[in-house]
């Protein structure tokens, strides 16, 4: 599917996403490596729906799109809600819609960190810029890195 895999699961938040090394008190030289709990199946900081991730989920498209229009009235800018919404435009073929309401996520003043539907954490503009380049068939940016 067109840009599926920037399905947004949560966002506002820095957690690891799977694995972290932390030092062992016990041996400086040593290091231990600790298991974070995987990303969850649903939005995280967000009221049902607001996400459309349960809807883009199950590939029903027209759903998380008027979702995701009507969580606009308390999330006007928000750039996990414009990345969504401009990823279930193009899934259902409004790409004009889908590349304006992308680079509205590009653009908007507040960005944070996200958590993509795989476990990935990165910022909302390169996950917004990700997505355009997908959709213009661009070689995408690494989005972890930033290249």
């Amino acid at each position: 599917m067109l840009l599926s895999m920037f399905l947004l699961v949560a966002a506002q938040a820095t957690p690891a996403a799977a694995m972290q090394t932390v030092p062992d008190q016990a041996a400086s030289a040593q290091t231990a490596t600790v298991q974070i709990e995987p990303v969850p199946a649903q939005e995280i900081n967000y009221k049902e729906g607001q996400l459309g991730f349960a809807a883009m989920r199950a590939g029903e498209n027209d759903r998380a799109i008027a979702e995701l229009e009507r969580a606009a009235a308390q999330l006007p800018n928000d750039p996990a809600r414009l990345i969504n919404l401009g990823n279930a435009y193009a899934r259902v073929g409004r790409f004009e819609e889908a590349r304006a309401t992308l680079r509205l996520a590009v653009s908007a003043q507040e960005h944070f960190d996200l958590i993509l539907a795989d476990g990935r954490v990165v910022d909302s503009r390169q996950a917004a810029i990700y997505a355009l380049d997908r959709l213009d068939g661009r070689t995408p940016t690494n989005v972890a890195s930033g290249r």
